[in-house]
């Protein structure tokens, strides 16, 4: 029996599906995924996708687009999947306030990026935007239901395709330019220097926010989780900051599994 985890967005819905690589039990891995628009669409795309694989047992969600989409999702899915179709819960202590406005997908993150490291780290998702959060595991668990981890809070700046575009819309006879890894700083032509602008000032934003962030949690040289589809940005020529950093292109679905496994386990007891 599979597990069925979607990360849906402002404007793609990740879907993934996940079972074990031999025997019940075992260690699982990913047998399909799809990137679905986020639109009125979704919920008959997802059920048509759905049928061409194994039936799934639990479903999470991690919900950022309009709440009446996650909404009219999960009730098409009911039908299909055997189990419960819900919207995941990361199992973290989160110190924002107040907490119901920090979104899934950062919780999430965070939740995977503990599971990854298992200690005290900063999480980047370099995409639409910039996010970087602090996360450290609980200090103690005395219950089975207690968090097994802390959401510290973190730190929203654009990410370099909407600096791009912002640069293009209120700049006078300015282009919107494709951020690309590796250019030079000292733009010769205007082009070049937007480029620059945008993709090293995107380095450097990422590079100061990550000392900050730790710095305010009190930790020093803590290990960095990167994710996001613009993290290539950050790693090339050379990564962005000389420390110990993971990278996990799925991030998010790493949290939203572990969620699955939670509601499996609740349901088994």
């Amino acid at each position: 029996m599979a597990l069925l985890t979607i990360d849906l967005g402002n404007t793609r819905a990740k879907l993934r599906v996940w079972a074990p690589e031999s025997e019940p039990g075992g260690e699982l891995v990913r047998l399909a995924g799809v990137a679905l628009d986020a639109d009125s669409t979704l919920a008959e795309h997802a059920l048509s996708w759905l049928k061409k694989g194994p039936p799934c047992q639990v479903a999470t969600i991690a919900e950022v687009a309009e709440p009446e989409l996650g909404a009219a999702l999960r009730r098409a899915l009911e039908p299909v999947v055997r189990g419960p179709v819900v919207r995941a819960d990361a199992g973290l202590e989160n110190q924002c306030s107040p907490p119901e406005e920090t979104g899934d997908d950062r919780l999430l993150a965070a939740r995977g990026a503990l599971e990854l490291f298992g200690e005290a780290c900063v999480v980047v998702d370099a995409g639409t935007a910039l996010t970087v959060d602090a996360v450290r595991p609980a200090a103690a668990r005395s219950s089975p239901g207690e968090s097994r981890g802390c959401f510290l809070g973190g730190a929203i700046a654009p990410g370099p395709e909407l600096m791009a575009a912002a640069l293009a819309r209120g700049g006078a006879r300015l282009e919107c330019i494709e951020p690309r890894p590796g250019v030079a700083a000292l733009g010769r032509g205007t082009t070049a220097a937007l480029e620059a602008g945008v993709v090293l000032g995107f380095r450097g934003a990422a590079r100061e926010l990550v000392g900050a962030v730790e710095a305010d949690a009190g930790w020093r040289d803590a290990p960095v989780v990167l994710t996001g589809g613009a993290r290539g940005l950050l790693l090339e020529p050379e990564p962005f900051l000389e420390r110990s950093i993971r990278e996990e292109p799925e991030l998010v679905q790493r949290g939203l599994l572990w969620a699955c496994r939670r509601v499996l386990g609740a349901e088994a007891e």
